[in-house]
């Protein structure tokens, strides 16, 4: 099945939203968001990038408030709300993702000669926020995503994000170690330029790989830690075709059973490969 990843608090209407005195910077900026102890919501807001020239973005650059469990940044195929919605959905088919993000990802650069390039002049474009305050304090703050962009040309690459997204997770209660693993071919060629891992607080790693069997061509791995979950610039080469396996390890503590859900107190098993060259359109698979 073919679709993106990824893979927001009831205070705040609208975007502060500016291109600054720089012209080739743009900042999406959140009103400031209250939460109650508990609370858990989705926001959305929306603003038009700049419409007197064609752009393509080459960075973005996130300011992760308090309580942000991700944020996504699409280019929208159907128009949204113009400023502030709730919009209590993890994803719309009609949004093209350029940045997912869990929590503190950090930014994601553009290879020289690459860029996000499918923007029409004007083009209307989305932050959303997954906010959930895990405390017993009320919360307020606000976060934002510097983008920055550059003249699109002719010879510009198109970047794109390949998912995979595994909701296929059943961890029984007192367990240590349990592990749920996908597999999807991609039907084209990738160069890619940066990865996400994306897991919640019952994670214990991650890997991603290749060939028949989970391992064989190992990928990427990381030691899952909630607190860190960093977009991680790397370079490799998947061919069209080649079998990827992505594998979580997951340890239930509690004395409940726990599933795939959105919220952090379920589970996930998510990964994004950032990519060049990319076609329009939303790209991934999803086991569930």
């Amino acid at each position: 099945m073919r679709n993106a990843l990824l893979c927001l608090l009831l205070l705040g209407c609208g975007t502060d939203s500016s291109t600054n005195d720089d012209p080739n910077v743009v900042d999406m900026v959140s009103k400031r968001y209250t939460l109650q102890p508990g609370e858990e919501k989705y926001f959305c807001y929306t603003m038009r990038l700049p419409a007197d020239r064609d752009i393509a973005i080459k960075r973005m650059v996130p300011t992760y408030g308090a309580g942000t469990h991700h944020i996504l940044f699409a280019q929208t195929f159907a128009t949204e709300p113009e400023g502030f919605s709730e919009c209590a959905v993890l994803f719309k088919q009609t949004w093209l993702p350029m940045y997912t993000g869990g929590l503190d990802s950090g930014p994601v650069e553009m290879p020289e000669g690459v860029g996000f390039s499918t923007l029409e002049r004007g083009q209307q474009v989305i932050m959303q926020l997954h906010l959930q305050n895990a405390t017993d304090e009320v919360i307020s703050d606000v976060t934002s995503l510097r983008i920055e962009i550059m003249d699109k040309t002719p010879e510009m690459i198109e970047a794109g994000i390949y998912g995979m997204d595994n909701r296929m997770i059943d961890i029984p209660p007192n367990t240590d170690a349990k592990t749920t693993s996908m597999n999807c071919a991609p039907d084209h060629a990738m160069d890619v330029f940066a990865v996400l891992g994306h897991m919640h607080k019952r994670g214990a790693s991650l890997d991603v790989s290749r060939g028949e069997t989970a391992g064989a061509d190992m990928l990427y791995e990381e030691v899952w830690n909630f607190e860190e979950q960093p977009v991680t610039p790397m370079t490799f080469h998947v061919n069209a075709g080649d079998k990827l396996h992505l594998r979580c390890t997951h340890k239930n503590n509690s004395a409940v059973q726990v599933g795939y859900g959105e919220s952090s107190d379920d589970e996930m098993c998510a990964f994004v490969f950032y990519y060049a060259p990319a076609s329009f359109q939303l790209d991934g698979c999803i086991n569930q």
